[in-house]
């Protein structure tokens, strides 16, 4: 059984490392880079060969997934974000695991660490992520800011967590709400949405922030827990308020 691993990077220098590190003991290690400005593709030939080492400027995430996923030669593949790392002991489980699995594609447990603390509440924890797939079974990714993973045949879930590392800073975190909350809102203009008013953007803020804070707990996660939940909350202004200038240029 060989066991391919696909990474995407952009401007991953800081976590890169340690993810690679996790994954040494792959058949193969592919990483796929949106035109990075830092030394993450330095980085990237510290681990692996050159010839798994790609340039691909990044249009969504499931395209570019699906760009990458052709590049994996392994009878198994597996998607890994360049801040995400998997266990010791997720690692072992996968490498017993698939050699004598029926299912033809795996989610795992995600558990989230933001600003170095484990979160468990709102909404975060288990977090599931379906990235593992027998290479014959896959179909593709559909979507262009959410990602369905289409494959043939059954779906099994892995007892170990994969360690994911997104808010690292404030800055970071504007960073990345620049790219995803564009690309939200283009879609949701695409589709069509109802004309964006003042009281549709607060409610879609209050609802945010009680389902992340109140629902879902992430009042027990302290400080962290509440400026996650109002990070959120705040993306989704940014959202609305982008479809808003979308639909005034319309």
């Amino acid at each position: 059984m060989k066991l391919s691993v696909v990474v995407l990077t952009k401007n991953s220098q800081e976590v890169l490392p340690d993810c690679l590190k996790s994954v040494q003991k792959a058949f193969q290690i592919v990483v796929v880079d949106d035109n990075s400005t830092d030394d993450t593709l330095k980085i990237a030939k510290k681990f692996i060969s050159t010839k798994n080492i790609y340039s691909h400027q990044l249009t969504t995430f499931p395209s570019q997934r699906n760009w990458a996923a052709k590049k994996a030669t392994g009878d198994w593949f597996i998607f890994l974000d360049a801040d995400e790392r998997i266990t010791k002991k997720g690692w072992q489980e996968i490498k017993k695991l698939l050699p004598k699995t029926t299912n033809s594609a795996y989610r795992f447990k995600r558990l989230n660490h933001f600003y170095g603390q484990k979160i468990k509440h709102g909404g975060y924890w288990p977090d599931y992520q379906t990235r593992l797939f027998k290479q014959k079974n896959f179909k593709g990714i559909k979507g262009v800011t959410h990602e369905n993973y289409q494959f043939k045949g059954t779906l099994g879930t892995l007892d170990e967590p994969v360690l994911h590392f997104p808010d690292r800073s404030v800055s970071l975190g504007l960073y990345k709400s620049k790219i995803w909350t564009k690309k939200e809102a283009e879609a949701l203009f695409k589709a069509n949405h109802p004309k964006i008013t003042w009281w549709r953007i607060l409610k879609v803020m209050i609802t945010e922030f009680y389902y992340r804070y109140l629902k879902k707990q992430g009042f027990r996660d302290g400080y962290i827990g509440f400026a996650e939940s109002l990070t959120q909350a705040i993306n989704k202004f940014f959202i609305y308020q982008q479809v808003w200038e979308l639909q005034q240029v319309k």
